[in-house]
């Protein structure tokens, strides 16, 4: 980034960077995971996407489900490299991590469970 150059970047605008990248890759999206306590006592439901942020340095939690039949170790990292390529280059920020937690799989439409 440039020196002298005060920039803030909203959490949601880091948000949307990482939507749109997990957008691009076929057979995964991100989903809400399931309601914790805390969060049905405040009101409060935390999207499938999750960055903390301390300086210039990103941390990305993702919850999504992936397609029946999708390699989940590959879809995972083809979703790390995405989200930390895409976010590194639109903000000049550093991605510490990106972490994938698969929490659903989506059967093909006609398919019925049990």
């Amino acid at each position: 980034m440039t020196e002298g150059v005060d920039l803030e970047i909203s959490q949601d605008v880091l948000y949307g960077i990482a939507q749109l990248a997990l957008d691009r890759l076929e057979g995964m999206r991100a989903i809400v995971p399931p309601a914790r306590v805390g969060e049905i006592l405040s009101g409060r439901r935390t999207k499938g996407i999750q960055i903390e942020r301390e300086g210039n340095d990103v941390y990305v939690d993702l919850t999504v489900a992936v397609a029946y039949g999708v390699e989940i170790p590959s879809a995972s990292v083809k979703a790390q490299r995405a989200v930390r390529e895409a976010v590194a280059s639109m903000t000049g920020l550093v991605v510490r991590s990106v972490n994938v937690n698969v929490d659903a799989v989506d059967l093909p439409e006609g398919t019925t469970g049990g």
